[in-house]
């Protein structure tokens, strides 16, 4: 009889696991200019004092208002620059290069490699794209407002941000997990462990 499954898939989180720390707060610090950095820093108590208020609380809610603060209005064109820009010129120094390396070696024996992240698609998607990396991360919604023909940042998400539970809906809406020998997860938090339980091997960081 032949085996049909396929081989190895890898499921990689980015933040805390394939980088050191938390991207976002890097890229922010990149995307905005330093009088738009103090805005955010006196305004963002009051958006997530609004949150806590009504009772609307969370952190993907807050995580929303957050970049709804700072780019809100923005084109898609131009968040995905700055997101390319960010790939191109910070993230190379945020990264575990052993870990690159180890994700690079699999794809090198053809195995899948799939980044699953609560970062945004603005630079998961040109750092994947670059690899040879597959990816399930949370995505901006942009839309037509006005009289503008481009799309504009809404400042909400366009699927729910992916940490925790949506980590293992996105994994299983994407793939046929049944049809792989092995599942490597490789994660840092407890934002990771629903894919920790899709896994047949987990390797904490």
């Amino acid at each position: 009889m032949t085996n049909d499954k396929q081989d190895i898939l890898h499921l990689c989180d980015f933040d805390g696991t394939l980088t050191r720390g938390d991207t976002l707060l890097h890229f922010l610090w990149f995307a905005l200019n330093p009088v738009s950095r103090i805005k955010v820093a006196l305004l963002t108590p009051f958006r997530f004092a609004g949150l806590f208020f009504t009772g609307s609380w969370s952190n993907d809610k807050a995580k929303e208002q957050l970049l709804s603060l700072c780019f809100k209005g923005k084109t898609q064109q131009e968040m995905e620059t700055l997101g390319k820009a960010f790939c191109t010129n910070v993230l190379p120094g945020l990264i575990r290069s052993s870990l690159l390396d180890t994700l690079r070696q699999a794809r090198r024996r053809q195995q899948r490699v799939v980044i699953v992240s609560a970062s945004l698609d603005i630079w998961i998607k040109p750092f994947c794209e670059q690899e040879g990396f597959e990816w399930l991360c949370t995505v901006l919604e942009y839309k037509k407002i006005g009289a503008h023909e481009a799309p504009q940042f809404t400042g909400y998400f366009d699927l729910p941000n992916c940490n925790r539970a949506e980590k293992a809906r996105r994994i299983q809406g994407a793939y046929s997990l049944s049809d792989f020998r092995h599942i490597i997860a490789y994660g840092n938090s407890k934002g990771d462990e629903a894919m920790f339980a899709l896994a047949h091997e987990v390797i904490h960081f």
